[in-house]
């Protein structure tokens, strides 16, 4: 196996593993401990990190299709839940204008801090934005019961409509949800190239 074919092969494997502990996370989160976050994208922000987007996408598709296939053989219906990888690559996308400059992320440790919240928050707020509209344009939340979707109907019930609470809605838990996935994935990117280095590998 030449060098671009084991760089390959690396990749693809970190993707996979990555979709999967994406899963796990946000099933240990939603339906175990029943926390209001998702963190579904912890290990997808790691790869972006270290990969680049088209890399976390693939991680971010990885783990939807578990979630479609489990509700599909659970309820019965995937609803639109496959719909949603439009707000997780508009977060990578938006994340990866702040990071792709990876010197920016070794100046300082208070200039790293600001970046990245920065990253997230701006993350944050298009990925209500994309949900919000799809939420307006799909409306099917009754579905499932999630904390989320509570505030939204409670802005609802404010008379503010469909559109803008489906976006405003959203604000308080994503903002939180991103900005800890954020540094969390950034955190375990740092790791991760450590053991790479450390074993010998090449991270890019």
């Amino acid at each position: 196996m030449n060098g671009n074919a084991k760089k390959f092969f690396k990749i693809f494997l970190v993707v996979v593993v990555a979709g999967v502990l994406d899963f796990l996370t946000e099933t240990l989160f939603q339906e175990v401990l029943h926390a209001p976050f998702f963190f579904d994208m912890i290990f997808a922000m790691a790869v972006l990190f270290v990969y680049g987007p088209v890399a976390s996408m693939f991680v971010y598709v990885v783990n939807v299709t578990i979630v479609c296939i489990k509700m599909k053989i659970t309820y019965g219906s995937m609803d639109f839940v496959y719909l949603y990888s439009l707000s997780a690559f508009a977060i990578i996308l938006i994340t990866w204008l702040f990071v792709r400059k990876k010197d920016n992320l070794k100046k300082s440790v208070n200039f790293t801090f600001l970046y990245i919240l920065t990253a997230s928050v701006c993350a944050a707020l298009c990925c209500c934005i994309v949900s919000g509209l799809i939420n307006f344009f799909a409306y099917n939340m009754n579905a499932r019961s999630l904390d989320v979707e509570k505030i939204i109907f409670a802005f609802t019930g404010e008379q503010l409509g469909v559109l803008a609470s489906s976006i405003l809605g959203r604000i308080p838990i994503t903002v939180l949800d991103r900005i800890i996935t954020t540094f969390a994935g950034f955190g375990l990117s740092i790791l991760y190239t450590k053991l790479l280095y450390r074993w010998g590998g090449v991270h890019q």
